[in-house]
């Protein structure tokens, strides 16, 4: 099969096909997207090398499976299902997992790729693949919620209006939420404003504005300080950004204004999907450009643009 190796570089190579073991299944890829996760890693994020790749859409092609021939997702952490953290609900957090496209698991930039048969999920008839391709990202919103008790009444600054920061900014205006989305790029901002949310450029934004809760999703280093800055004392720090070269951060002033601070990443699909099921999501006009699969090496050139907000492959 064809498939984008990252080995220090992108390349398109011919790879064998990959096996399914045990309880993984065989998924014909058929639309993929570029998250800034994946222009991490070829930044050095992870140490990772191999085909990267984890937000898809595909075909199960394995014969004699209950999912064979559906349209499927799949959530991108693989545990062993053996460990105290698995069977304590902890799963995604398992010593001993492996994560598609990130960490010793080959990713979706490929014609095929394996996943256990329990990490899919089937895409309601009514979804189309353009859409669904943003299951995970739109889970990793989603997470927020089930990690934090978020009032409405409390104001809520998000920064980065990108691929994930537009998916959250849609996901606290569901939740009647007083939020305000920043970005430094105007046309995301205008993007943001097209899609009917609340943004503003950072540039607006004054030493003297605070929030109860800050939710960083800038992926640039200096997110995280910017976030803590406008935050009030005791408030709320969810951070989202992954990055090969991270900040160093003031940690007395987590201390001294005793913050709180929740790392959020994975979340549910099932929510993520009925959301975009039943259009309460609609993650289209996010879509940038769409590549062909053999002009996936310039799509990462173009997904890096600052303007850029998300990129799509069909395979």
């Amino acid at each position: 099969m064809k498939a984008l190796i990252f080995d220090g570089s992108l390349q398109i190579k011919e790879v064998p096909d990959p096996q399914p073991v045990g309880r993984e299944v065989l998924i014909k890829v058929l639309i993929s997207s570029v998250c800034n996760t994946d222009l991490e890693i070829i930044q050095g994020y992870m140490g990772f090398t191999g085909i990267p790749g984890h937000e898809f859409v595909g075909e199960v092609v394995t014969p004699g499976r209950p999912l064979t021939g559906r349209l499927v997702v799949g959530e991108i952490n693989c545990p062993c299902n053996n460990c105290y953290l698995c069977k304590t609900g902890r799963s995604t957090h398992c010593p001993n997992r492996s994560v598609l496209g990130i960490y010793q698991h080959a990713g979706v930039f490929a014609d095929f790729v394996v996943l256990p048969e329990e990490n899919l999920h089937p895409i309601p008839e009514n979804l189309d693949p353009q859409s669904a391709v943003f299951t995970e990202p739109l889970a990793a919103a989603v997470e927020i919620f089930d990690q934090l008790r978020v009032r409405p009444s409390e104001k809520v600054f998000i920064f980065g209006a990108g691929k994930l920061g537009l998916l959250i900014s849609q996901v606290f205006r569901l939740n009647g939420c007083d939020y305000q989305t920043y970005d430094p790029n105007l046309v995301k901002v205008n993007k943001a404003l097209e899609m009917g949310l609340n943004a503003l450029p950072l540039s607006s934004l004054t030493p003297s504005d605070k929030a109860e809760a800050c939710v960083d999703c800038t992926g640039k280093a200096i997110g995280i300080s910017t976030a803590m800055a406008h935050l009030y004392p005791r408030g709320c720090l969810v951070l989202k950004t992954t990055i090969a070269k991270p900040e160093n951060i003031d940690l007395n002033q987590i201390v001294i204004n005793e913050f709180t601070i929740a790392g959020s990443r994975c979340g549910p699909f099932k929510p993520a999907l009925n959301l975009l099921s039943q259009k309460l999501v609609n993650p289209n006009p996010m879509i940038t450009r769409i590549f062909k699969f053999h002009d996936i090496v310039e799509a990462f050139d173009y997904a890096a643009k600052p303007e850029t907000i998300k990129v799509l492959i069909e395979h």
